[in-house]
């Protein structure tokens, strides 16, 4: 048993929005504004996957003297390689712009793979993913979202954002309805489940809003609203063109080296044996074959459909299972099954001697 309170020692946040929101440069700012607050000697590296850091490379020089080192790609091996070379010592802060692409090359590749086979095989080839394809495509996504929880490294993530649609009913004049597809907000493009890991989660959006020196004018403002903060400091604020500065209460209740690790490796024994089956699954096929070898007992001694063996099919029923009903039996555990096969058994032996002795 864990003993908790020790804290979270590594910054896991994200950034989402739709194009020209601000992530980057504001996910740059807090990089920098970490790296100041905690000491960092090492450069602040960057998964690239919009050449958007040659945008942000010479303010990062300038601020920490050091060259902005990273990778270009699209491809999720690429981006756990680099991840894993950040957390053996090349850096200690990463930055990946955006998370959205590496989610859809892994979808793109199991596709291409799963066609490739298709083809091989002289079938057609398939135009999208199927149900069946998510369960491996999650398993190997996984393995970013493992790390990306467990490593001890500063994770800034950047997401492009898409919006969440919903059927609502309304009411038409004549008194029907209809229903509509609607709105109803906005989410990370990226496996269903991962847009809520950051424990600093930011929507960016890009907004005009009226000049005060110039009341006939707009000009643009890129501002940051607080989706989740699981310190609970900062949820819900919003500010426009925010610094780095702005997201100080949060980064104050880090605890520099604290490790808060969740045990990925052990998994439930679900008892699947060799053939894949598991134990419910098998217990669910020993019941079926216990209550049909039942029914086989009692129809072999008495195959007729006469009142007088219906009578008996009923007394042997209730005097081996303890029922009339057969449904009743069909709902029974496996070990009452099998006393009840036996039972039934040993009295159609016993009916059966007996008869023999009349004769």
């Amino acid at each position: 048993m864990l003993t908790f309170g020790t804290g979270q020692g590594y910054l896991k946040a994200g950034f989402l929005g739709f194009n020209k929101s601000g992530k980057t440069h504001t996910a740059m700012l807090l990089a920098l504004e970490l790296r100041k607050r905690l000491s960092i000697t090492t450069p602040i590296a960057i998964f690239d996957t919009e050449a958007g850091g040659e945008a942000i490379a010479s303010r990062v020089r300038k601020e920490t003297g050091m060259p902005l080192i990273g990778e270009k790609s699209r491809s999720m091996a690429d981006l756990l390689k680099l991840a894993r070379e950040c957390e053996a010592g090349a850096a200690e802060i990463l930055i990946v712009d955006s998370i959205t692409h590496p989610w859809r090359e892994l979808c793109q590749a199991y596709l291409a793979q799963v066609n490739k086979a298709r083809e091989a095989m002289g079938r057609a080839k398939r135009t999208r993913l199927e149900f069946q394809d998510w369960a491996a495509i999650k398993e190997r996504w996984s393995e970013w979202t493992d790390f990306y929880l467990n490593s001890k490294l500063h994770i800034i993530i950047c997401g492009r954002a898409g919006f969440e649609w919903d059927f609502e009913e309304t009411e038409n004049a004549d008194g029907t309805t209809r229903k509509e597809l609607v709105k109803t907000g906005i989410k990370m493009k990226v496996e269903s489940e991962f847009g809520f890991e950051p424990s600093l989660l930011v929507e960016m959006e890009r907004l005009q809003v009226p000049d005060s020196s110039q009341p006939t004018r707009f000009r643009i403002v890129h501002r940051a609203t607080v989706l989740g903060d699981r310190f609970d400091v900062m949820d819900g604020k919003t500010i426009d063109n925010p610094t780095g500065e702005w997201f100080a209460p949060h980064l104050d209740m880090l605890t520099p080296g604290a490790t808060n690790i969740v045990d990925v490796a052990a998994k439930t024994d679900m008892h699947v044996d060799e053939a894949g089956d598991a134990a419910f699954q098998r217990e669910r096929r020993d019941r079926t074959k216990l209550c049909e070898e039942i029914q086989g007992e009692i129809v072999k001694a008495y195959p007729g459909q006469s009142a007088v063996e219906k009578r008996a099919k009923m007394e042997l029923l209730e005097k081996c299972c303890g029922t009339k009903s057969w449904t009743a039996v069909e709902g029974f555990g496996i070990e009452r099954l099998r006393a009840a096969l036996a039972d039934v058994r040993a009295y159609l032996k016993t009916a059966t001697v007996a008869a023999g002795k009349e004769e």
